[in-house]
């Protein structure tokens, strides 16, 4: 009689088996933990393997084989196919440098209009266009002021007075007898001498002709700033959250995080407008680019 402990190949449970008679041979036990059927051989020399029934590796193998099936209702890739990995990743990284040139050439114009200079004292004077009107007649012998001073004009009729003015930020003021005196902040941008519309031989409003609406009264009435004034004020700001918003477009569609958001982020950076065309054309490229990725994003929303 020998006494034998073996270890189970499936659970290392130790379990202990008593050999009646022969101390040599071939043996099946059950193991006392996860009932797994062991096949124990002993030699001559007491050398002893012991190793799960050939049953249990072949149900084990089924098993195995079972779960690499891939489960019918798994639903069917479609996106692009494996082997053209390295070309796409080249054009989201293209559309990516897109939509980062744009909105980095937006960010220039944002710091072209927030330093935007108050007077160019270097620059040849423009002929400025002032209408003076009421609410049914053009106004004659009205007083223009240009920062708080008189300045000399030449009337040319239908209330347009014509005066001379470097580039640049000025506040104007107009006086007529019978009517509150009316103030406007104008901005003068740097421009060819004369500039006029074609069709109607006048200058263009907010450019180089600026309108002062009087009413009849005492006083003095403030009047809407000229266009460029609003564009000093506001544009810059507005033009650097659009680019922004046009380099997290870029980043969004680098690391391929959502397509909506990088269609989101092409269009700011084309509203940036960096440098007047080049921006706009560079993100306009990358909206037409970006359908051709879409597949390879982590989501489309």
């Amino acid at each position: 009689m020998a006494r034998i402990e073996i270890e189970c190949p499936e659970c290392e449970k130790s379990n202990k088996i008593v050999i009646m008679g022969n101390d040599s041979g071939k043996f099946t036990r059950t193991c006392i933990k996860c009932k797994s059927e062991i096949e124990v051989e002993i030699d001559s020399e007491t050398n002893v393997q012991a190793s799960l029934s050939k049953k249990k590796v072949e149900k084990q193998a089924k098993n195995y084989e079972k779960e690499k099936k891939v489960p019918s209702d798994y639903k069917r890739y479609e996106g692009i196919p494996l082997t053209d990995g390295p070309n796409k990743k080249k054009l989201v990284n293209l559309v990516s440098i897109l939509i980062l040139g744009a909105s980095l050439a937006g960010f220039m114009n944002g710091l072209f209009f927030l330093n935007l200079p108050d007077e160019y004292p270097h620059s040849d004077g423009i002929n400025i266009e002032v209408v003076v009107r009421n609410n049914t007649d053009d106004i004659e012998n009205a007083t223009i002021f240009v920062n708080s001073e008189i300045v000399n004009h030449t009337y040319k009729g239908d209330g347009t007075y014509n005066i001379v003015l470097k580039p640049g930020r000025y506040n104007v003021e107009v006086s007529a007898s019978g009517h509150k005196n009316s103030t406007m902040e104008i901005y003068i941008p740097i421009q060819d001498n004369n500039l006029k519309l074609v069709e109607i031989e006048k200058g263009i409003d907010g450019i180089n002709r600026f309108v002062f609406e009087m009413e009849e009264g005492n006083g003095k009435m403030k009047l809407e700033d000229s266009v460029y004034v609003k564009i000093t004020q506001w544009c810059s700001g507005i033009t650097f959250l659009f680019s922004a918003l046009g380099v997290w477009g870029a980043w969004v569609t680098y690391y391929l995080k959502s397509y909506k958001n990088a269609q989101i982020g092409a269009l700011f950076s084309i509203l940036a407008m960096g440098l007047l065309i080049v921006g706009p054309i560079l993100g306009f490229v990358a909206l037409i680019l970006l359908p051709k990725i879409k597949g390879m994003f982590n989501r489309s929303l």
